[in-house]
């Protein structure tokens, strides 16, 4: 009788352990043609490199909300951490340039450039986790 239990309880627990990896791996997704989306607090690794992104917290968000028509389009600026080995640095990145507040839509760090190429939820938008997406290309 006991073998029996073994038998039924050993791949249900084998099931849950790997629903708990899944959920860990969907903190942060690395997507293709050199996008990588970071979720709120979380970090990734530029593929090839010794990068590590983290996304700290959106500063400012005030870009238009979804199904409003605006006269201005808004920004929204993130902060974000770089590493790569001993060398690290904090960078303040916006939706589009915003020369006359010092923000940029992209920054270089150790020999990559980032561009922020979304952020979301769009203001107004359904609730869900808080996520950039930034582009990368290795500078010349």
């Amino acid at each position: 009788m006991m073998n029996y239990k073994t038998l039924f309880l050993l791949p249900l627990l084998l099931l849950m352990s790997n629903c708990k990896t899944q959920s860990q791996q969907a903190d942060t997704t690395v997507s293709t043609n050199n996008m990588v989306t970071i979720n709120h607090q979380k970090q990734v690794k530029i593929p090839n490199s010794k990068i590590t992104l983290k996304f700290y917290e959106v500063i400012e968000d005030s870009r238009c909300p979804v199904d409003v028509t605006c006269v201005w389009e808004g920004i929204a600026v993130v902060e974000m951490e770089a590493t790569s080995g001993t060398e690290k640095a904090n960078f303040k990145i916006g939706t589009r340039d915003f020369l006359q507040n010092n923000i940029v839509n992209s920054f270089s760090f150790s020999g990559y450039k980032f561009s922020l190429e979304s952020l979301r939820p769009q203001p107004g938008a359904k609730p869900e986790t808080q996520s950039v997406t930034l582009k990368y290309e290795k500078e010349n």
